[in-house]
């Protein structure tokens, strides 16, 4: 009897922070320097933002592609490092 295993590559939830306001969207091809992002709308999210990946896990991201379509939205996007420096 084979036991199923969650695929390395299916989305993992993810939060774009944007000052007071969170907005779910979910990572796929996530890699160490670059992610594609899934969500309901771009409309709003600006080039530069953090992106919260469980817990304690934040970083900078620059969007290098945006692509809206009937079903959602789409960001490319690269990391530029930690969002917070270390103490």
């Amino acid at each position: 009897m084979q036991k199923s295993h969650a695929r390395d590559d299916a989305p993992k939830t993810a939060k774009i922070l944007l000052g007071n306001e969170i907005i779910g969207c979910r990572l796929r091809e996530a890699g160490a320097e670059e992610a594609r992002l899934e969500l309901i709308s771009a409309a709003g999210i600006p080039e530069h933002f953090v992106l919260a990946v469980g817990a304690g896990d934040e970083r900078l991201a620059r969007v290098t592609c945006r692509k809206q379509g009937g079903n959602g939205a789409e960001l490319w996007v690269r990391f530029l490092g930690p969002a917070r420096l270390a103490a």
